[in-house]
């Protein structure tokens, strides 16, 4: 016995069944088909029947006419005889031809007619086509036409022309009966071959469209399911095959970039793991070298001040101090390579952290013949960002744009909005960077210096990426060179919406 639970599977399932079916291709191409097939074979149906009337009413009208002309031939063979035996043939005429005839005068009162009934009566002329009539409870077709006669008729009806009129009437009951047979059986017929048709389309339609489509559905899925060698075996040469072509093809190419992709996945993942150790070392190694600089750095300033100015070993004791404070650079710089960065996010303007970065390199910019050019747009939107990694991200920026310009030109620093972020390019008149170095400036210890670590760069991105920002750059030789550093404008994601 089925529970509620058990109706209610029941259901879905076949609600399930209905919404894939409702879906399918088979259903959507078959039904417009049978449709359409059945509509034209309806179509059929009624233009034959239609077409079968009208030659059975062509007919009927024939026949009536050889009547009429049999009636006019027995007027005129006994017309010598004043119409003696004319009522008695009528009715034998009528009888063969399953017809009623009347003959009228000019004025259409029955003379002679098959049905004594009709005699006296007056009968309305019919001008065009047959006219329907009654027979007591059946419906006759009436036919009429005038009767004119020979130049023996104008001794009894003078010389006015018609004579009068000749009516033949044809029941209707056959001739309708026959075409609604005739409209059965074409229905039938038509609805026959209807079937026989749609099943054949379908058939052909299955067969070509539907098994194909199949089997490159069935290839797809296997292929998003990760396996790329499937391949869809479609034959022939009609659109269907292009596109299971053009699936294989596309899998090959998906199969064989997985593999550069996997290829160059260990590559990188064996670097990381040696710039993972490296890093560790580093940090170990700068550790622990700092601080005895420090202690190294501190004790030569104390020598190097009671040293008196006269002394040649004063200039050589600041230039181990200077070599010593650029180890400790390095030193410190390794420990922020390797520290992991946790900004500390807060609303701030570029316009304030911009201006603060300058104000440390004016000095040095100035000493190299540096102009720099401050253009920043109005009413710039307030970032959330690390005030002081920003700083960092800048003043790097800066420093590389001056060094690039050993013999002085201007160097544009230039901050604008779009609504959604806040770009701030800075721009150099250098030598621009050659093509080969692009995809490597970023990259750490790399540097075409003659000192430096080549951290510069791979930390100011890591700090820019941080802020959910990045960092891009166009350079052309014989140019300058342009660092654009985009952030997003408005609140942080690491904070809540009520935040301030």
């Amino acid at each position: 016995m089925l529970t509620a639970d058990g109706w209610c599977d029941g259901a879905e399932q076949a609600l399930s069944i209905l919404q894939r079916a409702r879906s399918s291709l088979v259903l959507k191409i078959t039904v417009p088909t049978v449709v359409m097939v059945l509509g034209a074979s309806l179509a059929a149906s009624q233009l034959l029947t239609g077409l079968f009337a009208r030659i059975h009413e062509r007919h009927a009208a024939e026949r009536a006419h050889h009547v009429a002309g049999l009636v006019e031939q027995e007027f005129a063979r006994a017309m010598e005889e004043r119409h003696g035996d004319v009522a008695a043939e009528l009715r034998t005429l009528c009888r063969a031809s399953d017809k009623s005839v009347a003959v009228t005068d000019r004025s259409g009162r029955v003379r002679f007619a098959c049905d004594d009934t009709l005699l006296g009566t007056t009968l309305p002329v019919v001008r065009a086509g047959p006219a329907q009539v009654w027979h007591g409870q059946e419906r006759w077709a009436r036919h009429q036409r005038p009767l004119h006669g020979d130049a023996s008729c104008t001794r009894c009806h003078g010389a006015t022309r018609p004579v009068g009129y000749l009516a033949v009437d044809s029941p209707l009951v056959e001739g309708e009966e026959e075409v609604r047979e005739m409209q059965r059986l074409n229905l039938a017929a038509d609805t026959v071959l209807a079937v026989a048709v749609s099943v054949l389309l379908i058939l052909v339609q299955l067969v070509l469209v539907y098994r194909p489509l199949r089997q490159l559905t069935a290839t797809v899925e296997s292929i998003r399911a990760g396996d790329l060698s499937a391949r869809a075996a479609v034959a022939g040469g009609d659109e269907i095959w292009r596109l299971a072509e053009s699936l294989n093809a596309m899998a090959a190419s998906i199969e064989r970039a997985k593999v550069e992709l996997d290829r160059t996945y260990r590559t990188e993942l064996a670097q990381a793991e040696k710039l993972a150790a490296l890093g560790q070392l580093t940090s170990s190694i700068a550790h622990e070298i700092k601080n005895p600089l420090a202690g190294i750095i501190g004790a030569l300033r104390i020598v190097e001040e009671e040293t008196p100015a006269g002394e040649a070993n004063k200039q050589i004791l600041g230039k181990i101090r200077h070599q010593m404070e650029r180890l400790s650079l390095t030193a410190v710089s390794l420990l922020e390579f390797a520290r992991p960065l946790k900004p500390s996010v807060r609303a701030a303007t570029v316009v304030e952290i911009l201006d603060h970065t300058l104000f440390f390199v004016e000095r040095q910019a100035a000493e190299q013949r540096v102009e720099i050019r401050r253009r920043y747009a109005s009413e710039l939107p307030a970032v959330r960002v690390d005030p002081d990694l920003m700083k960092q991200v800048f003043l790097n920026l800066v420093l590389n744009g001056i060094q690039a310009m050993p013999r002085g030109g201007t160097l544009g620093v230039e901050a604008r909005s779009d609504g959604a972020a806040v770009e701030i390019a800075v721009s150099d008149q250098g030598i621009g960077i050659p093509q080969e170095h692009l995809d490597h400036i970023f990259s750490p210890f790399f540097t075409t210096k003659t000192q430096g670590t080549g951290l510069g760069l791979y930390v100011a991105r890591q700090i820019v990426e941080t802020q959910r920002g990045e960092i891009k750059v166009a350079t052309q030789l014989g140019h300058g060179t342009t660092f654009t550093v985009r952030l997003p404008a408005g609140r942080s994601q690491e904070e809540p919406h009520g935040a301030d």
